[in-house]
């Protein structure tokens, strides 16, 4: 076949999260001895403002995504996302989806009409489609490619006691995240938010009558390398999201030592199965009562060792294994 690398993979790249899980699969693909080039969607000032709704955020997108996979010549492509694959011409070459979630569970009603019906012309017609976790795989099939979770370094002392994330803070829940912690929470205790800076995150509290909690620390955007660090230091991490399309957050935070507290998200959430696995009482949509638990857990050591022996399938080297013996091979590069 014609191509100058052998993957090219179209990177939609509109979260910190879709960014890291892009680069990863990049540099698995090259460590299995395959050539990829990365090409990442740019979307310009204007069209970004007509971002308004799922319907039309969609379709700015998907355009984008259009323009950016124009210049590829390799002889197979990954498209990052549904969303990156859903306005693309018929490829010439063999070619797959790679996905955590999909339009048929995450755009419900009117506004996801037209993404709904492409999608499922796309699926059907993928050489291979690449689920992120098995959560979201029981439902389209599939090669199962994970996001990688690296190994923590030393973990230092834990003098942080609670971590949460709450960018987008409706979807992240955010009113019931400071909810529970104002309940939960004894004098002296600290949980540092991520994700958002104070001055939004309390006006956003204000606009539905709630008050800051007391013992908050606000962290807004944090570099990665930074962020690993602060989970290194803490004991819980805390989950309040209404949907959760994967879960990176907490399965780098189960990988850091922290214990997960966490609501029954919905969504194709993959370490909610885990958590539920290392400590059911820490599962409960009574956020407040399951953050006292794991501020009180017994045994945290315990529980991170047993969270190290799950999250083995999530290793790079485990990953790099699929990519080579089963990805690569589905798309015709050997």
């Amino acid at each position: 076949m014609a191509g100058t690398v052998d993957i090219g993979l179209v990177s939609l790249g509109t979260t910190p999260g879709l960014r890291r899980a892009d680069a990863a699969l990049a540099e698995q693909v090259r460590a299995a001895g395959a050539s990829c080039e990365l090409a990442r969607v740019r979307i310009g000032g204007g069209a970004a403002a007509l971002r308004r709704n799922p319907a039309v955020t969609d379709l700015v997108e998907a355009l984008a995504a259009r323009r950016a996979a124009r210049g590829l010549d390799a002889r197979a492509l990954i498209f990052s996302t549904v969303t990156a694959a859903l306005l693309q011409p018929a490829p010439s070459v063999p070619w797959a989806v790679r996905f955590d979630s999909t339009a048929a569970l995450n755009r419900p009603g009117w506004s996801g009409a037209w993404q709904r019906w492409r999608e499922r012309e796309l699926l059907s017609q993928a050489s291979v489609l690449l689920p992120w976790g098995d959560q979201i795989a029981e439902s389209t099939g599939g090669i199962v490619v994970r996001v990688p979770v690296e190994e923590p370094g030393g973990a230092g002392a834990r003098d942080v006691d609670a971590v949460a994330y709450a960018g987008y803070p409706h979807k992240r829940g955010l009113d019931v995240l400071c909810g529970a912690w104002s309940r939960a929470a004894r004098p002296g205790e600290r949980l540092v938010i991520g994700g958002i800076e104070r001055e939004r995150g309390v006006k956003w509290l204000e606009g539905r009558g709630l008050r800051e909690p007391e013992g908050v620390e606000w962290r807004g955007l944090v570099p990665h390398e930074e962020w690993l660090s602060l989970l290194g230091r803490t004991r819980v991490f805390v989950n309040a999201s209404r949907r959760e399309d994967h879960g990176i957050a907490q399965l780098e935070a189960l990988s850091a030592g922290c214990a997960l507290v966490t609501v029954q998200s919905a969504g194709p959430y993959e370490a909610l199965p885990l958590a539920r696995t290392l400590a059911p009482e820490l599962v409960s949509d009574d956020l407040a009562s399951a953050l006292r638990a794991g501020l009180d857990l017994p045994d945290p050591d315990g529980y991170a060792a047993h969270a190290r022996e799950l999250l083995g399938p999530f290793r790079p080297g485990v990953v790099e294994r699929v990519v080579a013996s089963s990805v690569l091979p589905a798309l015709g590069i050997r």
